[in-house]
């Protein structure tokens, strides 16, 4: 994936990001763990014409599953699941991480 504005650098985050984007996607993504749950962080385009859909929101976090191991894991949304945390800023996704 080509050079993604993401709105924020990694160290104003209370949470380790780990890339798991992949070629196709439309957006990057991004894995965290907090004690024994994994986390998605999906990032949008901040301009919302460069959206694949234009209504989703920059940040979305969801719960996801691991389907790898611990030295190898294969983080997936977990699509059973609502996500947890939606918005067009990053001041409150900030305040999510941190919660």
């Amino acid at each position: 994936m080509s050079r993604f504005e993401l709105g924020f650098k990694s160290s104003e985050l209370p949470v380790t990001l780990k890339d798991c984007s992949y070629e196709n996607d439309t957006c990057p993504s991004f894995y965290f763990r907090v004690k024994d749950q994994y986390y998605k962080l999906w990032v949008e385009y901040k301009d919302k014409a460069q959206r694949e859909d234009p209504d989703s929101p920059r940040y979305t976090v969801c719960k996801a599953i691991n389907e790898g191991d611990d030295e190898s894991p294969e983080i997936y949304s977990d699509s059973s699941k609502e996500d947890l945390f939606r918005s067009e800023y990053v001041s409150e996704l900030i305040g999510f991480l941190s919660s």
